[in-house]
C-alpha cells in the first residue's frame, strides 16, 4: 500500500504478536464485535477466535476488498465499506445490542469516534481499542491532573475509562513518531444526562486551564455570579475547571443558568 494512502486514511498496521494481545483483552462472553478500522485484519484475524458475530468497519476499499477475500469462509464475518463517522451505529446496536466495539482507531481521527460513541455507550458492553497515548491519558484522566480536560468530561460522563497497556512505535508498520495505547470504557451505571449546552459550556471553562473558573466562564456570566455559585457548592472563589468531577460541573451549570434566571 502506498505512503500516500496510508498517510490519508491515518494507517498504523499492527505486528502479529500485539493484535493478539489485545485481541485477548477484550471480554467477550457471546456478545457481538464491532470492529473499527481492521486493516489488513491484524486484530480481526485473533477476534473471530472468540467465535461471535464480527462486523468490520472499513473506509479504505483495497482493504475491505483484502478483508472480504480473506476471511470469505468465516460465517461470523462481515464486513462495511464506508468511514465509521458516516456508519449507521444506532441502527447496527438496534441489530447487536450490548456488542463490544473495538479497533485500532487511526490517529486523525479517534478524538472524533471516540467523542461520537459516547453517547450510545450505554448501548453497547463497552469500547476497547487503541489511540494515540496522549489521546489515551486525556480520555482517562481523573481531575487535578494536568490531562484532565472537556474531553475526559465528556468521556467520564458517560463511561468509566481505564488505560491498560502502552504500545511503542516498533510495534507498527510504518512506525509512527508517537507512542500509543489501549483504553476501555465501560458504560457508567448511571450516565449524566446532561441539559442541551452543558458540554459547550465545560469547553468554555476549560478556556483557561490554569487560572480561576471565573476567569473562564467571565465572558458569559458575571464574576460575582459565579462566586455567589460556587459558595452555595462550598467551593472556593480559586476553583479551576480540573479540580472539578463532571457531577461537580453539572451542578455549577445548573445552578449558574438558574441564577441568571432569576436576575433577568
Amino acid at each position: 500500500m502506498d505512503r500516500a494512502r496510508r498517510r490519508r486514511f491515518g494507517q498504523n498496521f499492527l505486528d502479529d504478536a500485539t493484535a493478539k494481545l489485545i485481541a485477548d483483552d477484550l471480554p467477550v462472553n457471546n456478545q457481538a464485535i464491532l470492529e473499527i478500522g481492521p486493516g489488513h485484519g491484524a486484530m480481526t484475524k485473533h477476534l473471530l477466535k472468540k467465535n461471535v458475530p464480527l462486523t468490520a468497519v472499513e473506509i479504505d476499499d483495497q482493504c475491505a476488498t483484502l478483508l472480504k477475500e480473506r476471511f470469505a469462509e468465516d460465517k461470523n464475518f462481515s464486513i462495511v465499506n464506508v468511514d465509521f463517522l458516516k456508519f449507521d451505529l444506532l441502527q447496527w446496536l438496534e441489530e447487536q445490542p450490548l456488542s463490544w466495539i473495538t479497533g485500532n482507531l487511526p490517529y486523525n481521527v479517534s478524538t472524533a469516534i471516540i467523542a461520537g460513541l459516547m453517547p450510545r455507550l450505554s448501548k453497547t458492553s463497552g469500547f476497547m481499542g487503541m489511540v494515540q497515548l496522549e489521546v489515551a491519558e486525556r480520555l482517562c484522566a481523573v481531575p487535578c491532573t494536568k490531562a484532565y480536560g472537556s474531553l475526559s468530561v465528556w468521556v467520564r460522563s458517560y463511561g468509566e475509562p481505564r488505560l491498560l497497556r502502552k504500545i511503542g512505535p516498533e510495534h507498527f508498520t510504518p512506525k509512527p513518531n508517537v507512542d500509543s495505547a489501549t483504553i476501555m470504557i465501560v458504560p457508567r451505571e448511571n450516565p449524566i444526562k446532561a441539559p442541551d449546552g452543558f458540554f459547550d459550556w465545560v469547553q468554555l471553562a476549560f478556556s483557561m486551564k490554569r487560572k480561576r473558573i471565573a476567569n473562564s466562564l467571565s465572558t458569559t456570566y458575571d464574576k460575582e455570579m459565579v462566586f455567589k455559585a460556587l459558595s452555595l457548592l462550598n467551593l472556593s472563589e480559586n476553583t479551576r475547571a480540573e479540580e472539578l468531577s463532571p457531577e461537580q460541573f453539572l451542578d455549577l451549570y445548573q445552578l449558574l443558568l438558574k441564577l441568571k434566571s432569576e436576575t433577568n
